[in-house]
This record gives structure tokens, sequence and C-alpha cells, in this order.
């Protein structure tokens, strides 16, 4: 057996101080760096940084909204309604591609009356706005005849005693008939048919053609020169009042005779006629029919009228409510107002008879 050398001995003696030195010199060093406020130990990668957070989603937009405009208002002459076009409203807020629609659409053909139009507003993520508006719809009233012939005798051309007729010439009062073109009847019947028929209202023509002192009995030649210069498709007639204002015997018949050839003229040519009563008197006036005269006159009509087709418009029922008002102090010629009543009679039958329903 052999044993090391003391040699050998030293050696590793020194060899383990070595370790123990460089041990003692780590664990000092380990100190100083604990001291520092550093760790120790082996060596490691240094830790990353943290990642930044994720960026916080854009802002959601607000739900659409709409505002409609004010309703919208048309005429039109069509029973049937009227194709409205409008202008789509704008929708406000909304996140995406917003979508606007209303119904009816735009273009669609809107009934007579009112229609309610709904808009909605549609974003990306479906959400609505609303509004609505109403379209209003009036028909314009239409006639189905627009030129007419007024045809009579001074109550046709207009003449009135008062407010503008009467005079005073020396002693005691006078009076003088004065033709008023414009409170004539057929005037305010023409002015009647502008209003009412404003989309015709260039169309119309009525033409007065009442002669101051003409007898019915008289006046076919007259009235067939008339139908030949106006070609009416209506005529509206008034008279016999010359006939038998003055009572004389055959002149009610006569002229009854004479009324009921020129509505035979008439309805031969196509051509309705609508024949007014003879007017109530104002039995204080000078120029007077009596009411007797009157009665049997306005019987003969209405059989003439139902012979040849024709329409009676009962201007004397128009006035006899108020006769002081609507008949002038002769007697005999309209008041403007009474005018304006007879004017109301004949049109009437006239918007019963061709007024487009």
């Amino acid at each position: 057996m052999s044993f090391p050398s003391i040699g050998s001995y030293n050696h590793q003696f020194l060899s383990m101080g070595n370790v123990l030195s460089g041990a003692l010199r780590a664990a000092q060093l380990c100190l100083l760096t604990l001291a520092l406020g550093a760790g120790c130990g082996s060596p490691t990668a240094p830790t990353p940084p943290e990642p930044p957070p994720p960026p916080s989603p854009p802002p959601v937009a607000e739900a659409p909204t709409l505002s409609c405009a004010e309703g919208v208002s048309r005429s039109t002459v069509n029973a049937t309604g009227l194709e409205i076009n409008f202008d789509t409203p704008t929708a406000a807020n909304g996140e995406g591609s917003v979508t606007v629609s209303c119904s009816p659409a735009s273009g669609a053909t809107f009934p007579i009356g009112v229609t309610q139009v709904n808009c909605t507003a549609t974003d990306s993520l479906s959400r609505t706005g609303t509004c609505s508006f109403n379209v209003t719809v009036s028909r314009l009233s239409t006639i189905s005849r627009t030129t007419y012939l007024a045809f009579g005798d001074s109550i046709t051309a207009g003449e009135v005693t008062v407010p503008v007729g009467t005079i005073v010439i020396g002693p005691g009062s006078v009076t003088r008939q004065v033709v008023v073109p414009q409170a004539a009847w057929p005037a305010v019947v023409l002015r009647t048919l502008q209003g009412r028929y404003s989309s015709q209202s260039n169309s119309f023509t009525v033409a007065n053609h009442g002669l101051s002192g003409e007898q019915a009995i008289y006046a076919r030649s007259r009235f067939i020169s008339s139908l030949n210069t106006v070609r009416p498709e209506v005529v509206m007639f008034l008279h016999g009042h010359n006939d038998i204002s003055g009572g004389r015997d055959g002149a009610a018949s006569g002229a009854a005779s004479e009324i009921e050839a020129m509505a035979a003229e008439a309805r031969g040519r196509g051509i309705r006629m609508f024949i007014g009563t003879v007017l109530p008197a104002r039995t204080s006036g000078n120029k007077h029919i009596l009411p007797a005269f009157i009665d049997d006159f306005n019987r003969r009509l209405e059989i003439v009228a139902s012979r040849q087709s024709a329409t009676i418009v009962d201007t004397y029922a128009a006035l006899v409510t108020d006769v002081n008002r609507y008949i002038g102090i002769d007697g005999l010629h309209p008041t403007e107002a009474g005018y304006a009543k007879i004017a109301d009679a004949f049109f009437q039958a006239i918007q019963n008879a061709y007024e487009v329903q």
C-alpha cells in the first residue's frame, strides 16, 4: 500500500484554499450587491417590458335621427288622385351607412284626402329613427260646360233702380233704370263659375244678350241669331215680364208659346235651356206686375219646360222671401242684392246638372 506524498497533500490544500478564497470573494460581492438593492445568484435574461394596452375601440355613433319637413298640399282635377314627389328627409347620426326610406314613396300616386307618409332611417347596427308628415290632395271642382248664353229683357241686361239709379228732378221722386253690367245676374254667374272652378277660370264665356223693353213674343229671331253667334252649350233664359206687365188678353199664352218655340230651337241644336220664372212684384212700385199674372205665367213656363226637356229655375222663389230687399222701388227690376240671388239660383241649377263628380 502506498501513501500520497507530502507534496501531493500540499497541492490539494492549496487548491482547496483557492476555492474557499473564491467563494469568500463571491459571498462578499453578493453582500455588496444586496446592499445596493440588486439580487444575487446566477445571471438571467432581462425581463421584457410589459406590452402596451390594446387601443380603445372607436366610439359608437348615436342612433340615427330623422326630421321630416312640413306637410305637402296639392290640388288636382283628377278623381283618382295625384302623383306627388317630395324630398326624402336626411338622417343625422347613425353608424356606418345609413339608409332612409319612406312609405308611400316619393313619386307615388296619392289619393284624394290626407295620407300619412312614414319615413325610417336605418344604420349598420340596425338602429332606426323615424318621422312622419302628411300629404293632402284636394280635388279641384270642374264643370263640363263652359259656354253660356244669358237671354232675356232688361232684367237680364242688368237694369237697377237702387242703390245707384234713383234721382230727384223737380217736385216728387222720379226714377230711372240704370244698366250696371257688373251687377247683372249673368256677370255674377260668370264670377261664380270662375271662383268655383278656378282651374277653368279662363275657359268660361257668359254672353249677356239681355235687351231692355223686349217682349218674349217678339224675341225668337233675335234668340236664333244669338244661338248662331255665341254657339252656347247652355242657355239661361229669363223673359216675359214685359209681356204680362199690362195684363193684356192673350199676352201670357202668346209669350209662353214663343218661349216654347225658342226652347224647341235650342233642344234641336242639342243645347239645354234653363228657364227662370218671372220675378215677384213689389206692389208699392209703379211698374209692378199683378201677382195673379205672375202665378199664371210661371205655371205656363213649367209646362213649357216639361215639354222641351228644359230645366225650370225658380227665380221667383229665390226673391219672394224678401221682396222689399230684392226688388227695387219701381216694383219690377231687382236691386243688386236681387240680381245676386237670381245668379245664385241659375248657378245652383247649372252646378247640379254639370259639375263633374
